[in-house]
C-alpha cells in the first residue's frame, strides 16, 4: 500500500516538474503530450496483451497502436479546437464510458464488442477516451487564459482529483474498510475508501488550485469550487478502475505489468482517468466560468 501510494504521488509529481520546467523554455504543451502519448500507448500495449489472455477474444492488429497515435497526434498537433471539444466526440466517450459500466454488471462475461473487434476496442478504451487531456490542455484563449501554460495545469488537476481518489482510497479504506463495494470485482475496494477517497480528492484539488493561483500566479478556479467539481470526477474514478480490475480477472491477471514499484503497468497508472478524462472536458467546457468566479 505504501508503495503504490508513493508510486502515485511521486510520478505525477514528475509529470508536474516536467510541465512547469518545460515552461521556461516554451515546450511545455510538447513535453506533456508526450508523457501523455507514451503513457497512452504504453496502457494501449499492455491492454491488447491483456486482452489476448481473455478466452474468447481474437487477437488484436497492430493497426490500434497506429490508430491510437494517429489519433493524439492529429488531435495535438492538427485539429482546431472546436474539434478537439466536439460535442459529436464528447458524445461518443459518454456512449463508451455508459459501455464500461455496464461491463461492471457483467464481470464474469467478456464485452461481445471486444471479443469481436479487440483492436477497435482497445483504441476506443485507452487513446480516445484519454484524447481528452489532449482538448484539455489545448483549449484556445477565450476558454482558459494563457493556453500554452495554463491548459497544461487544469489537465493536472484532473490527474490530481483522480489520482488522490486512489490515494485516498488505500489509506482510508485498507485499516478501515469494512464494507465491501464490488467483492466479485476488487475484494480490496470499500465503502469506506471510496469515502476517504473523494474526501483526498477533494482536498488535493482545492490545495492544487490555491497553489496555482497563489505562489504560481495563474488565472485559475477558486479553491472551494475546485474542490466540489473533483467530486464528480473522484466518483467516476471508482468505477473507472473497476473497469481495468474486469479485464485483468478475465485474463487472470493481477497486474497489467511491472515497470512501476506497487503499481504494476502503464494500464493500471491510467485505468481510473478513462472515465475522468472525457468527464473532466465537460465540466471545463460548461463550468469554468462559475468555478473561476470569486
Amino acid at each position: 500500500m505504501r508503495h503504490r501510494a508513493l508510486s502515485t504521488i511521486g510520478l505525477w509529481t514528475v509529470v508536474g516538474l516536467v510541465i512547469w520546467v518545460g515552461g521556461f523554455f516554451s515546450v511545455a504543451e510538447q513535453a506533456a503530450f508526450l508523457i501523455l502519448a507514451v503513457i497512452t500507448l504504453a496502457a494501449q500495449h499492455e491492454f491488447y496483451r491483456l486482452a489476448s489472455e481473455i478466452p474468447g477474444v481474437r487477437r488484436s492488429s497492430p493497426g490500434g497502436l497506429l490508430a491510437g497515435a494517429a489519433l493524439l497526434f492529429g488531435l495535438f498537433f492538427l485539429a482546431p479546437e472546436r474539434l478537439r471539444a466536439s460535442p459529436v466526440l464528447n458524445a461518443a466517450a459518454l456512449a463508451f464510458g455508459v459501455h464500461l459500466l455496464y461491463v461492471l454488471r457483467r464481470p464474469a462475461e467478456a464485452p461481445a464488442l471486444l471479443r469481436s473487434l479487440p483492436t477497435l476496442y482497445g483504441f476506443l478504451y485507452l487513446p480516445f477516451m484519454l484524447s481528452s487531456l489532449v482538448g484539455i490542455a489545448r483549449m484556445e484563449d477565450g476558454t482558459l487564459l494563457n493556453r500554452e501554460s495554463v491548459g497544461l495545469y487544469y489537465v493536472l488537476w484532473v490527474v490530481v482529483a483522480t489520482k488522490f481518489t486512489d490515494v485516498g482510497g488505500l489509506l482510508i479504506g485498507v485499516p478501515f474498510g469494512r464494507h465491501k463495494i464490488a467483492p466479485a470485482i476488487s475484494p480490496a475496494k470499500s465503502w469506506e475508501g471510496c469515502a476517504g477517497g473523494l474526501a483526498f480528492s477533494a482536498a488535493a484539488s482545492a490545495g492544487f488550485a490555491w497553489l496555482c493561483n497563489g505562489p504560481l500566479g495563474l488565472a485559475f478556479m477558486v479553491p472551494w469550487k475546485a474542490a466540489v467539481l473533483a467530486l464528480p470526477l473522484a466518483a467516476l474514478s471508482i468505477p473507472s478502475d473497476l473497469a481495468e480490475s474486469v479485464f485483468k480477472r478475465l485474463a487472470g491477471a493481477k497486474d497489467s505489468g511491472a515497470t512501476i514499484p506497487g503499481i504494476g503497468g502503464a494500464l493500471d497508472l491510467v485505468d481510473s482517468l478513462v472515465l475522468t478524462s472525457p468527464a473532466a472536458m465537460l465540466l471545463l467546457s460548461y463550468a469554468l466560468d462559475w468555478a473561476k468566479r470569486p
